[in-house]
């Protein structure tokens, strides 16, 4: 039976997106090479917007992957490109090429490459609807992406709000199959199979109680976060009595003035937890009771998918990309969605599920039964779908 030939175009190693190349390569029939424009993040390097050095460790590229030529000093951004990617095809003769987007030189060197070969081409990106844009992005957008959209076969969607985005510049149903963003599944299963052992661990690193209810934000501190919102949140039920503790994981430009804001910092109020390594960020969620995510820009965040994957209910903002009748947010089944920047609505949502245990338990429940099919899609199933409908073109 002949072997699908995937070929997959991308920037550099992404730390989450790594376990799902490894899950394509083991797929029945199917052989997967990832070309890599650079090497950045495979070794420690400095975050801007983090403001430290960030790691990403445990990285395995245990599949067939290479290093375009210059990947060692080539610099991210949307000029990065190699020229080296067309003989790379040209000898690697894939039957299927998978884009990250189009804004990046390299993505649009494949895109041509494929076209003037005649290969199929599958798009990856989380662009959606929901971002606040100026006008004159909105027009030149309606000019440009559907021309672009023309020349794609499948879109791989990672949420209800991506695919409205495609339709929106002329992308058809048929051409559209859900995948959504891959996490580390058996890092996290490791990691669930002891969670309430881990939840008391982290709890006791942190000082806070058994009894005091946890919600967790994870991010960069920067002014589109909205961490200010919890803050705000957190001091408006400061009392005697108060056992809500907010847990924000993340460094950032914004930490300073977010000190400044709070009423109290540590058990009760707000623990600022710092930047945590992926390799730690699961026992996190394992330690928290609602995940919230409050950020006026935030295409399809890895962190609610991650949220929900450790079953926790979880609280967004409207200008999320992650909610959606068939997506990791579903209102009212495994969280709410509340409207961004409105502290009290967003806190009517948080005491609604502190005020109902069951409801809590149940959005958790949810929240693990969405997400395991989701993942089933990002490591596989989803490609599979797509190779199924080329043969039927062929």
């Amino acid at each position: 039976m002949k072997k699908y030939r995937i070929a997959v175009v991308v920037s550099h190693p992404i730390q989450h997106f790594i376990p799902q190349y490894k899950s394509w390569s083991e797929l029945k029939n199917v052989e997967v090479c990832v070309f890599f424009a650079s090497k950045h993040g495979l070794l420690p390097y400095h975050d801007k917007n983090f403001g430290c050095k960030v790691s990403w460790e445990g990285m395995q590229l245990d599949f067939m992957h290479e290093f375009l030529s210059g990947a060692e000093t080539r610099e991210l951004g949307k000029n990065i490109d190699s020229k080296d990617l067309d003989n790379k095809l040209k000898s690697y003769k894939p039957d299927i090429i998978v884009i990250y987007g189009y804004s990046q030189r390299l993505q649009r060197r494949a895109l041509k490459w494929a076209k003037n070969n005649q290969i199929s081409v599958c798009m990856i990106s989380d662009s959606e609807l929901r971002t606040q844009r100026n006008i004159i992005k909105k027009f030149f957008k309606s000019l440009i992406l559907p021309l672009i959209y023309k020349k794609i076969d499948l879109f791989f969607s990672v949420g209800d709000a991506n695919e409205a985005y495609y339709r929106h510049y002329g992308v058809n149903d048929h051409q559209i199959i859900r995948c959504f963003f891959p996490i580390d599944i058996q890092y996290y299963d490791r990691i669930l199979k002891d969670s309430e052992l881990v939840r008391q661990k982290i709890r006791k690193q942190l000082g806070i109680p058994n009894d005091h209810k946890v919600i967790l934000n994870v991010g960069k501190l920067v002014p589109w976060k909205r961490q200010i919102d919890l803050i705000s949140y957190s001091n408006s039920i400061q009392s005697p009595k108060n056992k809500i503790t907010i847990i924000l994981a993340g460094t950032g430009p914004d930490e300073d003035y977010l000190r400044r804001q709070c009423k109290n910092i540590g058990v009760g109020g707000v623990i600022f937890a710092g930047f945590v390594p992926p390799n730690t960020l699961a026992e996190y969620y394992c330690a928290t009771d609602i995940y919230v995510h409050a950020s006026e820009h935030e295409p399809h965040s890895l962190a609610i998918s991650e949220a929900i994957y450790c079953g926790k209910p979880v609280v967004i903002s409207d200008r999320c990309g992650s909610y959606g009748p068939l997506d990791d947010v579903r209102n009212g089944l495994n969280g709410f969605v509340y409207t961004c920047k409105n502290i009290e609505d967003l806190a009517q949502k948080l005491n609604y599920i502190f005020d109902n245990p069951t409801t809590e338990i149940d959005m958790g429940v949810k929240s693990i039964q969405f997400s395991r099919y989701h993942q089933s899609l990002a490591h596989g199933e989803a490609l599979k779908q797509a190779i199924s409908i080329f043969k039927m073109k062929k």
